[in-house]
């Protein structure tokens, strides 16, 4: 279970070296997947069909890449097993990334919580795009518990409430104060692969159980992340217009992890046990590209931002 036990399947060729590892390749992807997802208006920046074979080579080589970072040995097997599995999956996600978010709350600068902040844009960016591509095929009680999440990512029906506008509202503060910094030149490849991962998962069909293993465990993570944010927010007297998006998340999103477990995760690999390897093979791997993209961000801020 533990998603750094891969002993024996670690691939040979450095990451640093593989094709879709570099920043350059992850931009492209994130580019292309932005423009699968525009807008009627933009209807002619919708990619063509042509170009779709070197993305799906890029994306077939990069899921083969993140499986061999991944434990595989004993996943569950039952709707019991995985319960169980899934709690400890969550309970080492805390303990392994406390440290950087602690950080964030007790002693990061401003300057390195705004960096951290502005790299968070091209992971959550277009999320709402992607919480309405996992109802897809769903029907009863687990699409009324995404659409559920869905309307609260729409603002409960009030505009200047929609999520992507209060993330927005924020992240205009918070490039303000990375103005010093080239930011998108500092970008850690991690941090566009744990956007892309989403929506990757949520674009192509055959990785919808994926989605929801990702979905979850990010889901369930951001009240502590956010909550540790926040402290670090309010220790360099961020003004309150600016956090709201991150004080809305801490509750929202508790509610929205728990739901997707009781009523997603459990009525699903209950009774469609096939289901499960897939669903853990998308936890582990947002585990794992987070645990890259936390590092890779500490990494910048120790060295750059200051």
């Amino acid at each position: 279970m533990n998603a750094q036990a891969n002993i024996g399947l670690q691939p040979l060729t450095p990451a640093g070296s593989l094709p879709f590892n570099t920043l350059q390749t992850q931009q492209e992807l994130n580019a292309f997947y932005l423009r699968e997802l525009s807008s009627p208006a933009d209807y002619s920046a919708i990619p063509s069909q042509a170009e779709y074979e070197r993305v799906y080579a890029l994306e077939e080589s990069w899921n083969r890449y993140e499986e061999s970072r991944l434990d595989l040995r004993d996943l569950p097997s039952s709707c019991k097993q995985f319960e169980d599995w899934y709690v400890a999956l969550r309970q080492q996600h805390r303990k392994e990334t406390a440290p950087f978010f602690d950080f964030l709350a007790e002693q990061a600068s401003l300057p390195q919580v705004a960096f951290f902040c502005a790299l968070e844009a091209h992971v959550d960016g277009k999320f709402d795009d992607i919480i309405a591509l996992s109802q897809i095929g769903m029907s009863g009680d687990m699409k009324l518990a995404l659409a559920e999440n869905f309307w609260d990512e729409m603002g409960l029906g009030e505009l200047e409430e929609m999520h992507t506008r209060v993330f927005a509202r924020g992240a205009q503060y918070f490039s303000a104060q990375t103005a010093a910094y080239d930011v998108s030149a500092l970008l850690p490849v991690a941090a566009l692969k744990n956007g892309n991962l989403l929506m990757m998962y949520a674009l192509r069909r055959c990785y919808s159980a994926r989605l929801l293993g990702t979905l979850t465990l990010l889901e369930q993570t951001v009240p502590f992340r956010f909550s540790r944010m926040l402290q670090g927010m309010h220790r360099h007297n961020v003004p309150k217009e600016y956090t709201y998006y991150h004080e809305l998340h801490i509750t929202v999103d508790a509610n929205h992890g728990k739901q997707l477990v009781s009523r997603v995760l459990m009525p699903l690999t209950r009774d469609n046990p096939q289901t499960i390897r897939e669903i853990c093979i998308g936890a582990l791997a947002r585990f794992e590209i987070e645990r890259d993209y936390y590092q890779g961000a500490k990494e910048i801020m120790d060295r750059t931002i200051h």
